[in-house]
């Protein structure tokens, strides 16, 4: 039986501003890349990791931990980054035949582009029930190292896994995303920043391709400042920004370990987007400090592109309804391939408090005349086991009473302490 836990505001005078501050987890996206980095290198380090590490990480640490130790199946349970960072990894490095499988919606989502740039320079990987998804088998294999064409339209991370294999490239390795497009942006060029502090030089030109420089030498180069530990998670922020856009006028949050600017892509998106929304963004000595200013004046439809920034997608949409502000959000047909199909668990979850989204090929709108409905029973929502969706739709309890959302234990994938960092304004209540 599923787990379910009632959402509801909790704070008495709701025309009072609230001083919040925040504790981020550390951003899993930075961590990732430096876990692979490692692993290439030899250098994985074991990890007595502390309390509110996210599950994404403990998946990929365990992966490549498993591996390293001679384990023939390699499980990276729910998280696609370790899927697709993994594949290349044992696709360049395995000297044994490995399976590499996950759990929950893993094997419905697409492989394909990765595996099939892989195959073309030499992997060996077979897919083991469907063809396009996993699970694989990778056997051993030579690569040529040739350049590839590859389709990054749909995810930017089958293109940092290619970047990520710097450490056993040839100088002038050439990827090429150009034919299809390139999704998330913002994310392959952190890759490509993080990979520049540790030495590995990609550069990119023209747009779209891709070709490796080579390593710089150690002692030309100062201290990456992954050394002095990782940056807090700004896909993490958005959460604490729609549910201040939702607080009285005055309020604040206070997020300490953010950097501004950021190697994260969405930091800039971010600040953007809810300065639209009368949240302010001030840098301070701890990380930064969001101030509901004022209400900006309504827009008569609110817009935005967000194929660089899809992970704020959830959050945007639930800072919008809730502030009963009609919107068009396109570049989101990728986010049909993540956790969930995020486009369509939000318009069946929001369907159910009397908001009609309209779902098109690459945009999610609502034109505002259906506002959210607090029903007299108890309104349970689902997360679709997707922990962004839960995290965002957590934040309606600001406007809708006796609101349930099953499955709250599915935010630890990114951000386990969620529901301890909300409690000032939500109560979570496990039935």
């Amino acid at each position: 039986m599923k787990s379910t836990s009632s959402l509801t505001r909790s704070y008495r005078d709701p025309a009072a501003p609230l001083h919040l501050r925040w504790t981020l987890p550390s951003s899993k996206s930075l961590w990732a890349r430096a876990l692979l980095l490692d692993a290439l290198r030899g250098k994985l380090p074991h990890f007595d990791f502390a309390e509110g590490t996210p599950l994404d990480i403990l998946a990929l640490h365990a992966a490549l931990r498993t591996y390293q130790e001679g384990a023939e199946e390699i499980n990276v349970s729910e998280s696609g980054t370790a899927m697709r960072f993994v594949c290349a990894y044992l696709a360049v490095t395995t000297q044994r035949h490995v399976r590499l499988s996950g759990t929950g919606r893993q094997h419905e989502r697409p492989i394909a582009p990765l595996v099939e740039a892989l195959r073309s320079q030499g992997a060996k990987i077979t897919y083991l029930n469907y063809e396009g998804y996993p699970p694989l088998l990778i056997e051993p294999s030579t690569f040529a190292w040739q350049g590839c064409v590859l389709d990054a339209s749909s995810s930017s991370q089958y293109l940092s896994a290619l970047l990520l294999l710097a450490p056993t490239l040839p100088t002038g390795f050439e990827v090429d995303t150009r034919r299809y497009g390139l999704a998330s942006r913002p994310y392959a060029l952190m890759t490509i920043a993080q990979l520049r502090e540790q030495g590995f030089i990609w550069e990119e030109a023209p747009s779209g391709l891709f070709a490796y420089r080579g390593k710089v030498e150690e002692d030309s180069r100062g201290t990456s400042p992954l050394d002095r530990g990782y940056e807090a998670d700004w896909s993490a922020a958005s959460y604490a920004y729609a549910l201040l856009s939702l607080l009285p006028i005055g309020s604040t949050i206070e997020l300490s370990g953010l950097a501004l600017p950021s190697l994260q892509g969405d930091a800039a998106y971010l600040v953007q987007l809810f300065e639209q929304l009368g949240v302010h963004t001030e840098k301070t000595e701890a990380g930064i400090c969001i101030t509901h200013n004022a209400e900006e004046a309504k827009r008569a439809h609110f817009t935005a592109h967000m194929s660089d920034c899809p992970d704020l997608v959830p959050a945007v949409v639930a800072a919008l309804v809730g502030r009963g502000e009609a919107f068009t959000l396109s570049g989101v047909a990728h986010l049909r391939i993540k956790e969930s199909d995020r486009l369509q668990a939000l318009t069946d979850e929001l369907a159910k408090l009397g908001v009609k989204l309209t779902l098109g090929p690459d945009s999610l709108s609502w034109d505002g005349k259906t506002p959210l409905t607090a029903h007299g029973s108890p309104n349970t929502l689902s997360p679709h086991g997707d922990h962004r969706i839960a995290m965002a739709l957590a934040l309606l309890a600001l406007r809708v009473p006796k609101l349930r959302m099953q499955e709250p234990e599915v935010v630890a994938k990114s951000f386990p302490c969620f529901w301890q960092e909300v409690a000032p304004c939500i109560i979570q209540q496990s039935e």
